[in-house]
Formats: structure tokens, C-alpha cells, sequence
């Protein structure tokens, strides 16, 4: 079996693309024969360009023309997808199903339905766009910029009532049971969506304990880090380590302090070896996460997860046993629960024992990714 993996990188990288890295690597460990079509989105677009790529979403015929060269050179069986905005659109999808391959999408955020692609508008989480228009919540300016807002929502409405995704795409995988319901409302067909977790690395070289609470990943405020910040400010005896970049990086640098060490952005292995240092880890999220790499491999490493209660976070921490909930933007709360884990650094330890069963029973890559070769065999198989 041949696959072509296709990703629309983004300007900062994150979670997808180390999802669809360890996703090639375990294929080819299954035995499959993986390519790659990477486009990457402009590092510093301007507003012009911006609105343009958005009047494109719908159908960009570079997309399509990218596709049809990497078929050409790779002829795949299946063409798995992941981000495919704002370079790639339904037109690579529509290319591929020309060539004749099974066309697979994995779904990491909302851009199927939110011109923002995170349900949020103006800091407020809104569900309005699923069911109902993405244009409306483009007007409503969800992505800050009105005229970019309007031009994504456009582009995705016309995506939408052209139905370009139900004709050229044969599977979605949804990594959570949330996206995939979030999916069905949106009116994508049921019997197309397949919920399959991501898998993670399981760290072997996990330790117990830890000198410093952690958070890694996008500095944002849809993250939660302003929220953060005010909580650490109410518990100056923790010690406490962040570690990632974004808009709110020089923010966070401001706020260093004894206690408060900012690492800045951090590569793999770095990150890895702060998890094992870390007591726990924390994850204030104030939008509806999809399956965030910072909680799966937190748990991977045997770490406990302190995270708010939103989306698909609610679906891999068990509250009390492998992490503990917090209530999304609430700085008290969520400081008095990091002060009560950080001082009783036994329970923090067996709920990171927890977290790790978890980890390695629902996360395996091995598991995981036979899961996602199990979907191609059957579309193949359904086309003879």
C-alpha cells in the first residue's frame, strides 16, 4: 500500500505537524510506503494576502495542481490529508479522487464550519457557526480582523453549501469523540467519521517527583496563559516553568521572577526532558481542545495533568485520578488547585501512575496507527 501524506504546515509549528511526523514514521514501520505533500503557509503575510488565501478556501487550483505533481511522482493508493487551508482546499481532494485514490481527512480543528477555526469570537466560545452560517461568523469578526473574518467565511461557507468535502472526501478521522460530534452537527456524513485518538511516544525514561510545575505550547490567550499568570501571581511558593512561543510571548518574559522561569521556545528533546523534571503539568485552556499534544504526552511521561474542563480534554483526564478539572478562566481556581497538587507531591506522583496506564492504553502508536491502516484497508477494499 502507498500514502501520501499531505499538510498545509503552519507558520509556527505545533501539534499537527508532530502529529503527521510520528504518523509517518510508525506507517513505515507498519510496512506501508509513505510520501509527502508540504506546502507552508507565508511566514508574514499581509492583510491583502490574507484575504485573498481566505476568498480562495472554497477551491484554490494551485492546490490542486501541487496534488496532481505529488501523485504523479508518488502514485499513491490513499491520500491521507490533515490541515488543508488555505494552500491545499477541496481542489487536492477533488485531484485525488480524479487519480483515483481513497481520499482520508483528519479533522484538528474547526475550519470546517469557523472562519477562526477555534469556536471562539472575541474571547467568548460560541457554537453558532456548526449549525448554522460561517459567513455570520465571519461578519461577527471572529478572527479579529473584519475583513479577513468575512473573506474565511466566505470561503468556507461556499465550501460548506457546495458540499465540496461530502463529494471528494471518503473518510474524516476525528481524533476526538467531540470534534467527530462537532462534525455530525455540521452536517458531515455520520457514516464517513471515524474516531480515532493520536498516538504519542510512551517516555521509558519517565521519573516520579519533579521540582517545578510546567506548561508547554502556543503562548495565546485562547490557551489560557493570561489566566495562568494572574493564578501565579496568588501562589509565589510554587516553582514554576513555561515553555513555548506565540503573541504572548513578551507578555510571559515580562512576568519572570524567582519562581517563574520562561524557557521560550523549546525543540523536542528539550521538551521531553522538561516533562521528566516536571512535578505536573497544566493545561488552561479556554477554548474547546481537540486532543492536545501537551496533555498526551504529558501523560505519556507519567505526568499528572491540571487542565479546564472543555471539549476533548473532558474525554482523556478522569478528574481525581489522572489529572484534576478546573473550571476555563477562572485565575483563583485554578491557583488553588496548583497550590493543593504542589504540595502534596504523593498524590501529584499517583495520579502521573495513573496518567501513564492511561497513556498507554488508549495512546499507543503502534494501536493507533493500525487503527488508521485498518480505515484505508477498508476504503480500498470497498473500491475493489
Amino acid at each position: 500500500m502507498r500514502v501520501l501524506l499531505a499538510h498545509n504546515r503552519y507558520r509556527t509549528e505545533g501539534g499537527e505537524e508532530r502529529h503527521v511526523d510520528l504518523l509517518e514514521d510508525w506507517l513505515r514501520r507498519a510496512g506501508i510506503e509513505v510520501g509527502r505533500l508540504d506546502v507552508t503557509s507565508p511566514q508574514s503575510a499581509s492583510l491583502s494576502t490574507r484575504v485573498r488565501l481566505g476568498l480562495t478556501l472554497a477551491y484554490r487550483s494551485k492546490g490542486a495542481a501541487a496534488t496532481r505533481e505529488a501523485m504523479t511522482r508518488f502514485r499513491p493508493d490513499v491520500v491521507h490529508f490533515h490541515n488543508f487551508l488555505p494552500l491545499l482546499t477541496s481542489a487536492a481532494f477533488r485531484e485525488a479522487q480524479r487519480y483515483g485514490a481513497a481520499v482520508v481527512l483528519t479533522l484538528h480543528n474547526y475550519r470546517f464550519a469557523c472562519p477562526a477555526g477555534t469556536l471562539l469570537r472575541n474571547g467568548e466560545i460560541h457554537e453558532d457557526c456548526i449549525e448554522g452560517s460561517s459567513l455570520l461568523c465571519g461578519i461577527r469578526n471572529s478572527r479579529g480582523s473584519l475583513s479577513e473574518s468575512i473573506a474565511y467565511g466566505i470561503g468556507i461557507e461556499a465550501q460548506r453549501r457546495l458540499r465540496l468535502l461530502h463529494r471528494w472526501v471518503d473518510a474524516y478521522v476525528a481524533p476526538s469523540r467531540f470534534l467527530a460530534s462537532m462534525l455530525n452537527r455540521a452536517g458531515y456524513p455520520p457514516d464517513r467519521i471515524h474516531t480515532i485518538y493520536h498516538g504519542t511516544p510512551i517516555d521509558t525514561a519517565r521519573s516520579n517527583g519533579g521540582d517545578f510545575i510546567l506548561y508547554t505550547g502556543r503562548l495565546s490567550e485562547e490557551k489560557g496563559v493570561r489566566t495562568l499568570l494572574s493564578a501565579l501571581q496568588r501562589i509565589p511558593d510554587a516553582r514554576f516553568v513555561l515553555a513555548g512561543d506565540g503573541p504572548l510571548a513578551t507578555e510571559v518574559r515580562e512576568q519572570e521572577r524567582p519562581g517563574l522561569e520562561y524557557r521560550g521556545y523549546v525543540n523536542t528533546a528539550s521538551l521531553a526532558e522538561l516533562r521528566r523534571k516536571a512535578r505536573f503539568t497544566v493545561v488552561p485552556s479556554e477554548c474547546f481542545e481537540v486532543q492536545p499534544f501537551a496533555v498526551l504526552e504529558s501523560m505519556a511521561a507519567g505526568k499528572a495533568v491540571v487542565a479546564s474542563r472543555l471539549g476533548g480534554l473532558e474525554e482523556i483526564i478522569e478528574d481525581g485520578r489522572n489529572g484534576v478539572f478546573v473550571p476555563p478562566g477562572d485565575p483563583q481556581a485554578l491557583a488553588d488547585t496548583i497550590g493543593a497538587l504542589w504540595t502534596d507531591p504523593t498524590r501529584a506522583a499517583a495520579m502521573g501512575d495513573q496518567a501513564l496506564s492511561y497513556a498507554e492504553e488508549h495512546f499507543s502508536l503502534p494501536d493507533q496507527t493500525g487503527r488508521v491502516v485498518e480505515l484505508y484497508e477498508e476504503l480500498l477494499a470497498e473500491r475493489g
